[in-house]
């Protein structure tokens, strides 16, 4: 291993002696314009401006919703993340490349070196500073001057570009129009207010409301007081009914006693019943079942004539009862008594219900001031949002006008630039390296392509065979590549 890498080292060696003209030329072509063209570049000059992105510039939100914000708040990443978007924008690019081409005309210069919109893109850099609000905008050139207008002005008409963007165009001349459109409105709302309460009064019918309503539970308890009452003396009624149903309505004040009938008409039935068990038992023994039917009955008759009394009342001389008479007397005053407390009621209900009627007409005139009270009242809250939005507008479009934003310029580029480091001393050394690789490269290849053998080392290490001798080629002596070899094989 070790004899095959010396002989691969040798053979480089030799490649790079004996073809040291192809390895120079490749080295020079490949140096020399890298060093030239390292050592003639222009230095390269940055441009920095410093803009602050701050918060005290507070643009009115065109929106219907009441959403205070403080102003003393800092800016949201968003905030800052969107003015840096604006700084890359093409169309402010496309404007600084007219303001340059226009200031190069005004000074009778040539504006072909003007840069480019896509130029501007790929040289402006924006950076934000970490942990701060300030964003850092750079631009690189070769000419200090050109690299510090070029920063300034960029910066310069950001300020103004920016307010152009958080301006809402047409926005004062909308509210303006919706703000007097609202003032109508709340001035029609409150005139016709005033005229229905110079028709109706709007205190006598809130008051007069009260009133019926007052009177209407006055009615409404002495109602009650009265159905207590009806309750009370119809229960009365009852009672006093329910009392003479058990006193008889007249009363005996003479009596005549006769001999009971009833009596007579028994006795009579018993002798017809004997006559008739007499016939049966002629006819049947005593055991049949007609003559104990028959003896039943007999003994069922007497017994009945035994419970009889020999004599009755007879006539009777009747009179009304005194009692009785004084319970008619109590109920006929309780039920006169009823029928005026049922009349009473009637009164009342028939009051109840035309104080309801006039109070549902006073309640619809109190629910229309009511409603016409909270309409002037939403038109207004309306008016005096569409007023102070107008009024916030207004002083914003003013503060545009004067050139008043929420980004401020803190530094500008200006002299003495710092320079761009250029690495020209890393340049020749890499230069140098590569050059010297692809010459020496460049000769050891053409070599390992070469297939002629050229030294002894060429044919044992390809041949595997020993070298005797050499035969030089001009019959005098060796030399490179003019020698015979003559091998034992």
């Amino acid at each position: 291993m070790e004899q095959r890498s010396l002989y691969l080292i040798r053979q480089a060696l030799t490649a790079v002696f004996k073809r040291w003209r192809l390895a120079l030329g490749l080295f020079a072509v490949i140096f020399i314009p890298s060093v030239v063209g390292n050592y003639a570049q222009d230095p390269v000059y940055r441009a920095t401006a410093k803009v602050l992105i701050k918060n005290v510039r507070a643009y009115p939100e065109v929106s219907p919703l009441p959403r205070p914000a403080p102003v003393d708040r800092p800016p949201n990443e968003a905030i800052i993340n969107s003015e840096m978007q604006l700084m890359r924008s093409g169309d402010l690019l496309r404007r600084v490349h007219f303001e340059l081409a226009a200031q190069k005309a005004e000074a009778g210069e040539d504006d072909s070196r003007v840069p480019s919109v896509r130029g501007l893109e790929q040289k402006v850099s924006v950076v934000r500073k970490p942990s701060s609000n300030v964003v850092e905008v750079s631009f690189r050139s070769s000419d200090e001057e050109e690299a510090i207008n070029i920063v300034n002005t960029l910066v310069r008409l950001y300020v103004d570009y920016s307010i152009e963007k958080h301006r809402e165009p047409g926005a004062v001349q909308f509210f303006y129009q919706q703000a007097s459109a609202a003032k109508d409105s709340f001035e029609q709302a409150d005139l016709q207010l005033e005229r229905y309460d110079a028709a109706h009064g709007l205190t006598s019918i809130a008051t007069e409301k009260d009133q019926m309503l007052r009177q209407r539970a006055q009615l409404e308890a002495d109602l009650r007081r009265s159905e207590a009452e009806i309750t009370e003396l119809t229960t009365k009624v009852s009672a006093l009914q329910a009392e003479l149903e058990f006193i008889p309505e007249h009363e005996a004040t003479e009596v005549d006693m006769i001999p009971n009938p009833m009596l007579g008409f028994l006795r009579q039935n018993l002798s017809k019943l004997e006559m008739e068990r007499t016939r049966l038992e002629q006819l049947y023994t005593p055991q049949h079942r007609l003559v104990r039917d028959m003896d039943g009955e007999i003994a069922a008759l007497k017994q009945q004539i035994v419970s009889q009394e020999t004599s009755i009342i007879g006539r009777k001389r009747m009179a009304t009862t005194s009692v009785r008479r004084g319970l008619e007397r109590d109920v006929l005053e309780t039920e006169a008594e009823l029928g005026a407390l049922e009349a009473r009621r009637a009164m009342l209900t028939e009051k109840i219900s035309d104080y309801d009627a006039r109070i549902r007409v006073m309640h619809a005139k109190h629910y229309q001031v009511m409603r016409m009270r909270r309409d002037r009242t939403t038109k207004k809250r309306v008016y005096d949002a569409l007023e102070e939005k107008l009024s916030q507008l207004q002083v914003s479009d003013a503060m545009d006008r004067a050139g008043l934003s929420n980004v401020a310029i803190v530094e500008a580029a200006a002299l003495p630039l710092k320079r761009e480091p250029d690495f020209k001393l890393v340049t020749l050394i890499l230069s140098l390296f590569a050059a010297s690789m692809i010459g020496v490269g460049s000769a050891v290849v053409t070599e390992m392509l070469n297939p002629v053998m050229n030294s002894e080392l060429d044919v044992r290490h390809h041949l595997g065979l020993p070298v005797i001798a050499e035969i030089p080629g001009n019959g005098f002596g060796s030399g490179a590549g003019g020698s015979q070899r003559t091998n034992q094989g």
